[in-house]
């Protein structure tokens, strides 16, 4: 069906009809090509973040619950699951290392809730690679425009945002590829709200955690395919119901105001190092500070990190186990300065036990400082003081980890991510994926793309 815009439906002041009508006008044409550029450089780290977890062992367990056969691709791994199954596992999957991109302006991981069940919808309908690019980049903008209108507020009231928002976005993106127009766009955004759920207590056991966001996307999923079978969602369900749950004072008006005039994706970053983003300022101002004055990890006497409040409400210090490591910023900056950088290769229950690491961690005071809270989330800072061993301190602050937009990854670097560690995971298929990614608007088919991410036989 083409996708006009409805004029009626764009005219509403209620939030969903907006949605909709966003969501059933955007095609490839009207793409910026820096927003195309970056959905496509997106998808690739997704698969990056993918091979990751895949690599960590993450997949066993849910291949292990959802089973059964099917024609779509778990990302590198051997078997095949439906549309529903291969959308939580690849969801959940891309998500269970922490190692994909985010947006501080969310709190959460557009990529990993929207980019999975976008693409296993695409492949199960043989869309092109264009219908997958726009229907990603309608995901990411719901995706972010919304996480703006609830955020930091969400977190506070115990939630997490990447869940929260992964129906939504993934409804709108579904409601885009599946042709959809504004009306039905409208009703599938609005069943999706009642369809996302997550909790931030949830982030202490990372290892079950990740099914809220791929359960999440694939009721966003669901909800545009039943809005295409004609049911329907509330009208203001954002008004009277989303907003007003999921945040004190909700600015509604950051959700809708220029639809399809600005575009939200430069915004997010991309991850250098594993963990919670929470933890990589910090990582980032240890590692320039030992680099600039030639420390070693063995002259270091005591280290403390200061960050703000909503950072430090998702820290675990000190982490009981591997899955807790994640998100502890003293076990970040150990590793880091035990053995080189801080890779989601790292968080394991060996390195957490290296009594190199437990050493480091002793010595490391991480707190709260609400005068970083200033500003927030336009900085995320970290101030960190090292005091040596000869009584002599040293201190440093960052605003801006590496890979934000203030302090980016170029393309060049994104693609080399990608290719390190797809490697470990698609071997000699890391070039054509690469290749297709990068050329996705040439692609006829984008099941094409997903017969690349199958492993091997």
């Amino acid at each position: 069906m083409a996708k006009t815009l409805d004029s009626r439906a764009a005219a509403l002041p209620l939030l969903a009809a907006r949605l909709g009508a966003f969501a059933a006008a955007t095609h490839y044409a009207s793409l910026p090509q820096d927003v195309a550029q970056a959905v496509k450089l997106r998808i690739l780290d997704t698969i990056a973040a993918s091979a990751s977890g895949l690599l960590a062992g993450n997949a066993t367990r849910l291949l292990n619950l959802l089973q059964g056969d099917g024609p779509l691709p778990i990302w590198g791994a051997r078997q095949g699951r439906g549309l529903r199954d291969a959308a939580i596992i690849n969801s959940a999957l891309a998500h269970s290392t922490y190692f994909e991109d985010g947006s501080r302006y969310t709190g959460g991981h557009p990529s990993s809730a929207v980019i999975p069940a976008t693409m296993a919808l695409a492949q199960a309908r043989g869309a092109s690679g264009r219908a997958l690019l726009e229907a990603v980049a309608v995901g990411y903008e719901v995706f972010l425009r919304l996480g703006h209108a609830i955020y930091p507020s969400t977190v506070r009231r115990g939630f997490q945002s990447t869940a929260i928002l992964a129906a939504p976005a993934t409804a709108a993106a579904a409601a885009n590829l599946l042709g959809l127009p504004a009306a039905r766009a409208a009703h599938a955004v609005a069943i999706a709200c009642s369809h996302g759920a997550g909790l931030k207590v949830a982030l202490k056991s990372a290892d079950s955690q990740p099914l809220q966001v791929g359960r999440s996307s694939e009721g966003g999923l669901l909800s545009a395919m039943y809005a295409d079978q004609g049911a329907t969602g509330t009208p203001d369900i954002f008004e009277n119901g989303f907003l007003k749950a999921y945040a004190d004072e909700a600015r509604a008006d950051r959700a809708g105001a220029g639809l399809g005039e600005r575009w939200h994706i430069g915004e997010t970053y991309v991850k250098v190092h594993g963990g919670c983003r929470g933890n990589h300022a910090p990582v980032d101002a240890v590692a320039a500070l030992v680099r600039a004055q030639g420390v070693t990890a063995s002259r270091i006497a005591r280290l403390r990190v200061s960050v703000d409040t909503v950072t430090f409400a998702a820290a675990v210090e000190p982490p009981l186990n591997a899955d807790q490591a994640q998100f502890s910023i003293g076990f970040s900056i150990a590793a880091m300065l035990v053995a080189g950088d801080a890779t989601p290769a790292r968080f394991t229950a060996s390195m957490l036990a290296d009594p190199r690491v437990r050493a480091l961690m002793e010595k490391t005071d991480v707190r709260a400082d609400n005068r970083l809270d200033a500003g927030y989330p336009d900085r995320r800072p970290a101030v960190v003081e090292l005091t040596l061993e000869d009584g002599s301190t040293l201190r440093h602050t960052l605003d801006h980890a590496l890979g934000e937009p203030e302090n980016p990854m170029s393309p060049q670097d994104i693609v080399r991510k990608f290719e390190t560690v797809a490697a470990g995971v698609h071997g000699a298929a890391v070039g054509p994926v690469r290749d297709t990614v990068l050329a996705l608007e040439a692609l006829p088919a984008a099941g094409a793309l997903g017969d690349l991410l199958r492993g091997a036989s």
